[in-house]
């Protein structure tokens, strides 16, 4: 959905959370698109999204909206109509203090054997930049008509690598995965079916694309002394999410 370049930035300020604040009501309005689930904040672009909430455009937002988010159009005429942030996983059920712990400051022995030491930071999800799924729908009836409460079925079942960017050594990228339990370019499958419920004008095309979900980690990590270690520079580690993608719609035509 966006360039690589604002994902690392995005996960090197996981920090300071706070930092970030949501859209006002003035540039947006935000409706829960499942109020039985438990949110959290998906960033795009660095900036926050409430999981389970579609925020919809209109003629006077919708460029500030591509902008702020760093969407990237099916087309150069494509008009902005809807983003969804979907999470189907497990943890999206539940409140956090019902959820497993994630100790952030454990070290595993898996990293030791690679002779790096790996310290976790905080973990946020961020929207990928591949498209796993796309839909859309040609409105056959004359202009000034519209096809009303069309449904896009946006279906996502593609496989999606796991991924650590850094400037280190591969070995220093394999010890990171290792810290997960996986290794790097391991494939996760994204599969989940998200309805996108859009009004296409006569003529037009309405359009939805999917993208991944991550869980993206910053790590520290250092080289493994004999009396000291040797801090070697930061690296992420994105894991893809199972059952969750956000979903962009837009008419074209």
């Amino acid at each position: 959905m966006k360039k690589k370049l604002s994902l690392v930035i995005a996960s090197v300020m996981a920090l300071s959370l706070s930092f970030y604040s949501l859209a006002s009501a003035t540039e947006t309005v935000v409706i829960p698109a499942d109020t039985g689930k438990f949110s959290n904040e998906v960033y795009l672009n660095g900036q926050p999204i409430k999981e389970n909430t579609v925020i919809y455009a209109n003629d006077e937002n919708q460029e500030d909206l591509v902008e702020k988010y760093g969407l990237e159009k099916p087309s150069p005429s494509a008009k902005l109509v809807s983003i969804q942030i979907v999470n189907n996983d497990v943890d999206a059920t539940q409140p956090k203090s019902l959820l497993p712990k994630d100790d952030n400051d454990y070290v595993s022995p898996s990293s030791e054997i690679f002779g790096f030491k790996i310290v976790k930071g905080a973990t946020q999800n961020v929207d990928g930049w591949t498209e796993v799924a796309r839909a859309k729908y040609f409105c056959s009836k004359a202009i000034g008509l519209t096809c009303a409460g069309v449904q896009l079925s946006v279906t996502a079942n593609e496989s999606v690598s796991v991924q650590v960017q850094s400037s280190l050594t591969v070995g220093a990228n394999k010890a990171v995965a290792a810290e997960f339990g996986r290794t790097v370019g391991e494939s996760i499958g994204v599969s989940t079916i998200v309805n996108v419920p859009i009004d296409v004008p006569g003529g037009k095309t309405g359009i939805a694309v999917g993208y991944p979900i991550y869980k993206s980690t910053f790590c520290s990590v250092y080289g493994k002394g004999i009396f000291s270690d040797t801090f070697l520079g930061g690296a992420t580690y994105l894991e893809p999410k199972p059952s969750s993608i956000a979903v962009t719609s837009w008419i074209q035509g």
